[in-house]
């Protein structure tokens, strides 16, 4: 008999936890016990349509990692609904976990959700905050168990498909971009490579010779073009995701590193800090999973837990930041004067191509930089410190350029709250 992960869920919140939820969300217990089903069917299709590409599916890995999505959360999840403090955790590290999930549809997904269910509109936000942790974490806790790599992450959700199908509301499919749910875990198709078949076959025959021909056209291009004409320099975008301590090899990395409006990162959308001061951030990216360390009271500032920098772009071999870099390095320094408690380490890396000592020394100069850069933003410099590590601590493999990529990057810590 298949693992119902539903059934699970459910037998987690029953019994006095069903009624601290209903407390907390503002509804009786018959309505949370009749809506139970439909939340964690509707938070397991969001689940399964991310896992759907191999990238999607190392992101959930790296939050269940990072996150403590593995059996730790289940054993606080009581205290925590019983709790103002415990709550508030709780429903924010709900409402960040949607917002990986859903992105900007989560307006739509209320909607959805409260039309299938009958409850109210914000009632209905409040009982998908406090059920996706819990979601999440029996995942999480299958996922250690079993020891789960990425493809080991898309089997198990795929293998949930008929019983999400069943409790979830038909509409969401309409929320994740879906004909029907029948489509969930569903890789897309793959664009066709090659020579395409409905092509004639002298013509195919005749397929090398074109190649042949558009590479002779584009050297004699090359070789008459103006000499005053140069390539612009090459940059470096250094762009990864969260990563649980320098030294892991995991990390949810988008293939494409060099868009700021990467869909990776999510939309951007307003956010307003504790001293008014508001930001235009994007949903994943490295300002709101800082925020939400620093505000999280239940996880103090280690040596463990570094965020990495995700719109930075360096000129190649060099320290010099590009101007495009402005913009996060504003938002870094506006999070700091709003929370002047806080000291940061920042960490230099770079692939493992040319001399070790060269590459920590051009690491060192990186974090250097970002210091500096943050110090002119009215930063006092004994808030923060800069270290470069050169070669050491990859997060991909360096046999390939999208490892070695993913290598070049600049991380911070918080090393105090």
């Amino acid at each position: 008999m298949a693992l119902n992960l539903l059934e699970l869920v459910t037998r987690e919140l029953s019994g006095d936890n069903t009624a601290k939820i209903a407390a907390l969300s503002g509804e009786s217990t018959s309505s949370v016990t009749g809506s139970i089903s439909a939340a964690s069917a509707t938070i397991m299709g969001g689940l399964m349509n991310k896992a759907s590409t191999a990238d999607g599916a190392m992101e959930i890995l790296t939050r269940i990692t990072n996150s403590g999505y593995n059996g730790n959360f289940l054993s606080r999840f009581e205290e925590m609904l019983s709790g103002k403090r415990g709550s508030r955790t709780l429903l924010d590290s709900g409402k960040e976990l949607l917002t990986f999930l859903f992105g900007s549809k989560l307006d739509e997904l209320d909607k959805v959700f409260s039309a299938a269910t009958g409850r109210a509109k914000g009632s209905s936000s409040s009982l998908l905050a406090i059920i996706a942790p819990v979601v999440m974490s029996i995942l999480g806790k299958k996922v250690d168990s079993d020891n789960l790599d990425s493809a080991g992450l898309m089997n198990l959700l795929n293998s949930q498909k008929s019983f999400v199908q069943s409790a979830a509301p038909s509409r969401l499919s309409g929320v994740l971009g879906l004909l029907s749910l029948s489509q969930l875990g569903g890789l897309p198709p793959s664009s066709p490579t090659g020579i395409p078949g409905n092509i004639p076959s002298f013509i195919k025959g005749l397929w090398p010779f074109f190649v042949i021909l558009a590479a002779l056209f584009l050297l004699m291009k090359t070789c008459t073009s103006p000499s005053g004409q140069h390539t612009p320099p090459a940059t470096e975008a250094v762009v990864t995701d969260t990563v649980k301590a320098p030294d892991a090899a995991l990390a949810s990395l988008p293939a494409d590193t060099s868009a700021v409006t990467s869909d990776s990162l999510g939309a951007f959308g307003e956010y307003a800090l504790p001293n008014g001061v508001k930001l235009n951030i994007p949903e994943l990216g490295i300002e709101r999973k800082l925020i939400a360390f620093i505000q999280d009271a239940t996880k103090p500032a280690d040596k463990e837990t570094w965020f990495s920098f995700d719109r930075l772009v360096f000129d190649t071999g060099k320290s010099t930041l590009m101007a495009t870099s402005q913009e996060q390095l504003n938002n870094i320094g506006e999070i700091l004067k709003a929370f002047p408690a806080v000291e940061l380490k920042i960490g230099g890396y770079t692939d493992n191509v040319g001399d070790p000592l060269a590459n920590k020394k051009l690491s060192q100069a990186r974090a250097e930089t970002v210091m500096a850069e943050l110090v002119k933003l009215g930063i006092d410099k004994t808030r923060l410190a800069a270290e470069g590590y050169g070669i050491e601590h990859p997060v991909a493999d360096n046999a390939t350029e999208e490892g070695r990529q993913q290598n070049r990057r600049v991380d911070c810590r918080v090393s105090k709250k």
